[in-house]
């Protein structure tokens, strides 16, 4: 079985184990997507689920992404524990392949506590074939119409140590929403990029996006905007279509389409959520991630 078998198979579980078990789905999410990016197609599998039994938690989580010809997969899934309300402990594993024999493991523990309005995560996980350490630390704090998240992440291996930060603040209402995202490196806030998205309900099914990515240093001389659409083919299926275009001394364009099947408010771990968040201010997000 290839590799793309594999995670298609993979994807079905999660989704057949989601409509047989409904009464513990909190989340659950399919996805398929497809980039144009000066004539290079990206194309992208990828689903979602989160289950809670009692005190016990899981999630589980699969993506493949093949780039001119090439593959590359994750197949993720935490199991957690909750000691007493709103505090959860769990373990985690994935597993990487990708083409040229760059596959991998990494395991780890993770501890979070969050209410309604608020969360707070703190992660490690280790990789084995690259031996690389990762210690994250992630939150959101949610007040009105308005959230505000944060996340840092430090990788640690034999030779190195590197660390990488990120802010974000998101305004939902009735009628739009608006997104912003920044995120930098240990040299400096002018090593990074920000993303500033908005969305407008034109009518009941109908969306209109924007976005636009800009690098952080001179602040929208160069960068890519992109401007798109969403229609709701019903309450959890939508197809998405974004064109895009570069600006400043950056040359090129693309397009791309999603079509998503998605039911539950939000994801069940505090990391997950963080990461929701931040993909809401751009469709470029899985290429910049």
């Amino acid at each position: 079985m290839s590799k793309t078998e594999k995670l298609s198979l993979a994807l079905a579980m999660i989704t057949a184990a989601g409509a047989a078990a409904a009464d513990g789905v909190t989340y659950s999410k399919a996805e398929a997507s497809y980039f144009n990016i000066e004539e290079t197609d990206i194309t992208s599998l990828n689903g979602d689920i989160d289950y809670v039994a009692g005190q016990l938690s899981f999630t589980g989580s699969a993506d493949l992404v093949s780039l001119e010809g090439g593959d590359a997969s994750v197949v993720r899934g935490t199991a957690g524990y909750a000691i007493v309300p709103g505090m959860t402990v769990y373990g985690l594993l994935s597993v990487i392949n990708a083409e040229g024999g760059d596959d991998d493991t990494s395991y780890g523990l993770g501890a979070e506590y969050q209410t309604g309005d608020y969360g707070i995560a703190l992660q490690y996980e280790t990789f084995d074939d690259a031996d690389v350490d990762s210690l994250s630390l992630a939150g959101f704090y949610g007040f009105g119409a308005s959230t505000v998240y944060g996340f840092a992440n430090n990788l640690d291996d034999d030779t190195s140590d590197f660390t990488s930060y990120a802010l974000g603040y998101k305004y939902d209402v009735a009628a739009f929403e608006v997104n912003v995202a920044t995120a930098w490196f240990e040299g400096g806030f002018d090593t990074g990029l920000t993303a500033i998205g908005g969305e407008y309900n034109a009518t009941q099914d109908f969306t209109v996006l924007a976005s636009v990515v800009s690098a952080n240093e001179d602040y929208l001389d160069d960068g890519v905007l992109t401007i798109g659409g969403r229609y709701a083919l019903n309450d959890s299926t939508s197809l998405e279509a974004n064109y895009g275009t570069a600006f400043g001394d950056i040359d090129g364009d693309g397009f791309s389409l999603a079509l998503t099947f998605e039911t539950g408010a939000r994801r069940l771990r505090v990391m997950d959520q963080v990461e929701d968040f931040a993909s809401d201010t751009t469709p470029l997000f899985d290429i910049l991630n």
